[in-house]
């Protein structure tokens, strides 16, 4: 007699007798079923908590629980001994997956390695992990930026002919009570797919786990925005000034370029050094341009006093007195929005 697997639970697959180089697996126990069958493994992460994410290191700290479950046939004794009682075994007596965090930069393992089975051939894996997991940070928005962040998961054993990782919806999920500030909980996806690796030239079945967070970032218009504003506008008001009043135009305009280049100092020691400008960059940048305008529209208009020409420089005074805040304006909203 053949012995079914519950409904709900499609039956497991076969072992290849391709070998891998990349990371040893030959597994003494092979997979059960046929050849042509596909191993169909449940996957359930749940986030108990996020700690910090950083944008210096491109990681985050994490703290989340793995449940796998897949059938063996093999281990199913429903049938052959109708009172037999679950068990626990070390995870290395039985088949299982193999599979490894790639994004992984340190991760400690609390619960033991073992697997519980059940008389019907359901073999249920659970492991709680915490430290750090890489993560590919986009910061071009920054500070009004979203990431993501990756649970990678990925067998060198199989392909995604031989397994296929199916999401546990009632197992997925993240706490309402997480330790992470300044960012808030999007949404959580899970993606099943194949990952190829160039050395082997063999692609793997991966499972990736995904936590999509948002920055809080009306903290950073009033700690970034806010002061780089009140330094330009504070340039601005060399156009207010009399054109015969030399020295307050050129004190006023120096100390607001030497305030704004210290203070973009002091911001990019809390962020990576990156190849690309973020938008808050581009904002201080725009801004340093702005602040050298009015430098140099106030040695223009000393010399247009001195040459005879005060209306000119009047008339320049006015015109730009409107137009820099403008400027400032519509280039923030450009920079973060655009």
């Amino acid at each position: 007699m053949t012995i079914k697997p519950p409904p709900n639970i499609q039956i497991a697959v076969t072992q290849n007798s391709q070998k891998h180089w990349y990371i040893p697996h030959d597994q003494a126990i092979p997979r059960p079923g046929n050849e042509s069958d596909i191993t169909q493994i449940l996957v359930g992460i749940y986030t108990l908590d996020l700690v910090k994410i950083n944008e210096i290191d491109q990681t985050v700290y994490i703290d989340f629980y793995l449940g796998l479950q897949w059938y063996d046939s093999r281990l199913d004794v429903s049938l052959s001994n109708p009172n037999a009682s679950p068990y626990q075994c070390k995870i290395d007596q039985v088949w299982h997956p193999n599979l490894h965090i790639i994004n992984q930069r340190h991760l400690d393992k609390e619960l033991d390695e073992i697997v519980h089975i059940n008389p019907q051939g359901i073999v249920t894996y659970r492991q709680r992990f915490y430290g750090q997991l890489s993560t590919s940070l986009d910061l071009k928005r920054f500070p009004f930026d979203e990431q993501t962040i990756k649970v990678e998961l990925i067998s060198f054993s199989y392909s995604p002919e031989e397994i296929h990782f199916i999401e546990a919806d009632e197992l997925n999920g993240i706490s309402n009570e997480i330790s992470l500030i300044n960012w808030s909980i999007k949404e959580i996806t899970t993606y099943s797919h194949g990952h190829y690796l160039q050395p082997e030239q063999q692609e793997y079945a991966r499972f990736d786990y995904q936590i999509k967070v948002q920055r809080h970032s009306h903290f950073y218009a009033w700690r970034v925005l806010f002061p780089v504003a009140l330094i330009v506008l504070m340039s601005d008001l060399v156009f207010w000034l009399e054109p015969t009043q030399i020295i307050p135009q050129i004190t006023l305009a120096t100390a607001t370029m030497v305030s704004l280049i210290t203070y973009q100092f002091i911001l990019r020691q809390e962020l990576p050094k990156m190849n690309y400008l973020t938008a808050e960059d581009k904002v201080i940048v725009g801004s340093m341009l702005l602040v050298f305008l009015a430098l140099v529209e106030s040695v223009t208009s000393i010399n247009l006093v001195a040459g005879g020409y005060r209306d000119l420089a009047l008339y320049l005074d006015d015109v730009l007195k409107w137009f820099v805040p403008v400027l400032f304006m519509g280039l923030a909203a450009v920079a973060f929005w655009v």
